[in-house]
């Protein structure tokens, strides 16, 4: 199943969906430039952990992370855009992660 969340727009304009089953899910996140560097917040749902991600360097804290980018996709020009993301178990119907600074795909 494919889900998708709103939220408020960031600095370089950020989109986010997830594909998700009983007890995981995978989040995609598209960042769009212009951008020299990006950082995005997120909030993991009760029960989450992340067991895997790619293109971004990430620092959770309890259930409040930060994605920031890597070497090699931190500089976007305006129209261009990277992804990343990470896979993860949840509880049985437990809650997605949350994107505040991203809007829904």
């Amino acid at each position: 199943m494919r889900t998708s969340g709103g939220g408020g727009g960031g600095t370089a304009g950020c989109t986010y969906h997830f594909d998700q089953w009983a007890t995981g899910f995978v989040a995609y996140v598209t960042v769009n430039g212009p951008t020299s560097g990006w950082s995005i917040p997120f909030t993991l749902g009760s029960g989450n952990t992340i067991t895997g991600s790619w293109n971004a360097t990430l620092s959770v804290s309890g259930s409040s992370g930060t994605a920031t980018n890597v070497s090699y996709n931190g500089t976007l020009a305006s129209g261009a855009s990277t992804q990343w993301g990470f896979q993860g178990t949840r509880s049985s119907g437990g809650a997605l992660p949350s994107f505040p600074s991203c809007t829904a795909a």
